[in-house]
């Protein structure tokens, strides 16, 4: 298969399902307080995300991820201009709350600037996590010149 041992095989997936059925019972709820546990555990997959990026590319492309802090956002940046802000915002009306949190995406290139593209998850996964981080990196790697790559 992938030359994994079984053991690490089952403890993968029984993770993978632990963190699943913790995503779905956070991400159903909007309060406040459970939307910033969403939060947390993004961070917490962004930042093992960014290791492994690192151990890839290494020095030669600058990464950095945020603390999350006290804010209701942190900012992920791979290179010059690649940028996701997760942040949690008030989506509700009338008075009443329903928390989200939201991934605001730029891919400018050489250009930093603020995110804007807005993507709204209904679900937090891992997954979703990943894929907003390889879409940064694709943005990176469309920037770079043939030269600069070489």
């Amino acid at each position: 298969m992938d030359g994994l041992p079984f053991e690490a095989r089952v403890r993968s997936l029984h993770q993978a399902w632990l963190e699943r059925r913790e995503s779905w019972l956070l991400s159903r709820a909007h309060d406040v307080d459970s939307q910033r546990r969403v939060l947390a555990t993004i961070h917490g997959w962004a930042s093992d995300c960014i290791e492994d990026v690192r151990h890839v590319y290494g020095e030669a492309l600058p990464l950095s991820i945020e603390p999350l802090g006290e804010g209701d956002r942190f900012e992920v940046l791979i290179g010059a201009g690649q940028c996701a802000a997760f942040e949690l915002v008030d989506r509700g009306n009338g008075g009443r709350s329903a928390w989200q949190v939201v991934a605001r995406v730029a891919t400018l290139g050489d250009q930093a600037a603020e995110a804007t593209d807005e993507r709204r998850v209904r679900r937090w996964g891992r997954v979703q996590v990943e894929e907003i981080l390889l879409s940064l990196l694709s943005a990176y790697e469309r920037s770079l010149t043939p030269e600069s790559s070489a």
